[in-house]
Order: C-alpha cells, then structure tokens, then sequence
C-alpha cells in the first residue's frame, strides 16, 4: 500500500478531533466517518466523492447498517502517464460506533464488489481489508500476472470478523466506542513505454455495507 494513505488517515484523524472515540449519547450508533485516499474524500460535515446513509429498515435487533456510496471511483491504464512503472488508486473509510449503554459490539461485517479488466502487459494488485481500529480483522487480495488478458467480472467481497481466514473480533468493553475500517488498495504494474488497458471499480452498485452487531454486556 502506498505510504500516503497513511498520511491522509492519520490527518482525518486530527480533524475530526475527539469525535470518533468520544461518547455521543445524541448520535446514532454508526454515526462520524471519513472516506480518504487517491481515489475518494469525503466526510459526515464535508461533501465529496462519497456518502453515507443509514439503512434503517434493515435494522433487525441489535443489527446496525450503513451503506456507503461512491462516484468516479476507478483506476485506469490512463491514470498513469507511460514512464510510470507503479500507480494506483486507494480509499480508506472510517465509521465511528458508539454502542448504546448496555451494549457492546461482536460482531462485525463488510460487503462490497470490485471488477476489474486489464490487456495482457501490466498486472494488477487488489486488495480490500476490514478493520477495527487499527487491527486487521481479514483481507481478500487478488493478483492478475502481466501475462493474463482478463475480461471485466463483478467478485463481492464479503469480510465477517472470525470468519473464514479472518480475525476474532477482539473481546471489548461495554459500550466502548471504536472506529471501523475499510480499505480498497488497487496498485498497477507496468514495464515502461506500455501501453496495456486496465480499468478498476466498484461493482455497478459502487457501494460498501458495514454490518455492526452488538449485544446486552455480561454482568
């Protein structure tokens, strides 16, 4: 991953203050995000290339859902000008959770799609990981060698805490509040002076839906 992507979060961070590990008893339980990077940026008070909405009527429980939704996020052979051998395109998305008091989060999921197509010449590197914090809880990473000419397919990324390969959802605290994550990574490779097609993006959609679930603490 591109070290600027760090940068951009770690400056998110500080403007949105104390905010994202504050108690907010007046807010929703998924409430003060940000979406960052070369691809995307956009924030709860900032318009942009992003936005975020509730989705309420699929609240069942203790089941908590946002939906993110993206415009003119995509890699190109484009993007990059010929001499380049490395580009690529990143957004990182942070959601603040505040679990009402009683209750704490144990659960925890990330949906979305990419396609991707590329002309046999560069090769490509996607990856998408989910996060809590700053511990990974599972990734999903596709390599496409320089030599294979692959056409456009949709691929859902479905991430679940403990799921699969993925990492348990570390034990937290009732009502402690935390920052989830998710982050797209799609890096080119290419020799200079090539001239091989590649195009990145989200599935038609060109959403991400974050599943939160909480349950009552243990006494």
């Amino acid at each position: 991953m591109f070290n600027a992507k760090h940068k951009f979060v770690a400056l998110a961070f500080l403007a949105m203050g104390a905010a994202p590990v504050a108690r907010a008893v007046d807010k929703p339980v998924l409430n003060d995000w940000f979406a960052l990077g070369s691809g995307c940026r956009a924030k709860s008070d900032l318009p942009g290339n992003v936005r975020m909405e509730h989705i309420d009527d699929e609240v069942k429980g203790d089941i908590y859902k946002a939906r993110f939704h993206f415009t003119n996020f995509a890699l190109q052979g484009t993007d990059g000008n010929r001499a380049l051998k490395k580009f690529g395109r990143e957004c990182a998305v942070r959601l603040n959770i505040n679990p009402p008091p009683g209750k704490r989060l144990v659960g925890l999921r990330a949906v979305t799609k990419v396609q991707a197509a590329k002309e046999s010449g560069p090769s490509l590197d996607i990856l998408s990981e989910l996060k809590l914090g700053s511990e990974s809880l599972g990734t999903v990473q596709r390599k496409l060698a320089d030599s294979a000419s692959v056409r456009t397919t949709e691929e859902v990324i479905d991430l679940r805490a403990g799921a699969g390969s993925g990492e348990p959802l570390p034990q937290l605290g009732c009502s402690e509040p935390k920052i989830i994550g998710f982050d797209y990574s799609w890096i080119a490779m290419r020799e200079s002076g090539q001239n091989g097609k590649i195009k990145v993006a989200l599935g038609r959609e060109s959403t991400l839906t974050i599943e939160a679930k909480l349950e009552d603490c243990v006494k």
